[in-house]
């Protein structure tokens, strides 16, 4: 049977691994949701990136047609701008008539030359709008996409800087357990002196046993030599 020195020991002992245990459970458990949180931000990252990249491929789909359309609004602005410089260059040779006429000839005349200068500056503006309109929509669209590239490089200084503070996390991870694997170490510290002493108690009772005494002799024979043979059993270092 143990002593309870030695009971004592098993227990501690048994304890501090419990408690070393549970303690590594937090460290990893720590560290578990240090690369967790990290994967939610590159992916949160990659997701933004990938939406950026996507809106500036997206941007030349259907280019052909958004050309068209700005053609369009360029050769109107270019036509209005001709046919008003037009009517003003108009107006003032009829101010410098100083014997205007309002013959009928002389009204479809200018009606019909206003018409022509009309039509060519339409046909001027619109002109004008398809030279302008490719270098027009490409430049703009060129920049946007630049804004967006920029915003990509912004993203991936974002990720490297947040992958560089991982070995941080998991270095303040690998200190969830401090406190319960201190206590673990007392107990088994604990255990270990307990054992210790339970042993060395038990080495003292078990292996080093009382010495012998000298059997009890009931001698019937002559006096003399039951003396003698009490002086010999009783001799020190006989037993």
């Amino acid at each position: 049977m143990c002593d309870p020195w030695t009971i004592a020991g098993i227990v501690l002992t048994g304890a501090s691994t419990v408690t070393n245990t549970i303690a590594q459970s937090k460290v990893n458990k720590a560290r578990d949701q240090a690369l967790a949180a990290e994967r939610i931000r590159q992916q949160g990252y990659d997701q933004e990136a990938g939406a950026l990249n996507t809106q500036s491929q997206d941007r030349f789909g259907d280019f052909e047609n958004e050309q068209d359309q700005r053609a369009t609004k360029l050769g109107d602005y270019f036509a209005a701008q001709k046919i008003e410089q037009g009517n003003e260059d108009t107006q003032a040779v009829l101010e410098q008539n100083t014997a205007p006429t309002s013959s009928n000839l002389t009204v479809r005349e200018e009606a019909k030359q206003r018409g022509n200068a009309t039509n060519f500056a339409n046909k001027q503006g619109a002109a004008l709008g398809n030279l302008r309109a490719f270098g027009d929509l490409l430049g703009e669209k060129s920049m946007q996409n630049a804004r967006d590239f920029g915003a990509i490089g912004q993203i991936g200084g974002f990720k490297r800087g947040s992958s560089s503070i991982v070995p941080l996390e998991l270095e303040e991870a690998n200190k969830a357990g401090n406190g319960l694997k201190l206590f673990g170490d007392i107990l088994g510290l604990g255990g270990g002196l307990a054992v210790s002493k339970g042993l060395s108690a038990g080495h003292a009772t078990n292996f080093y046993p009382k010495a012998p005494t000298a059997p009890t002799l009931n001698w019937q024979g002559p006096t003399q030599l039951k003396a003698g043979l009490y002086s010999l059993y009783n001799k020190p270092g006989l037993y």
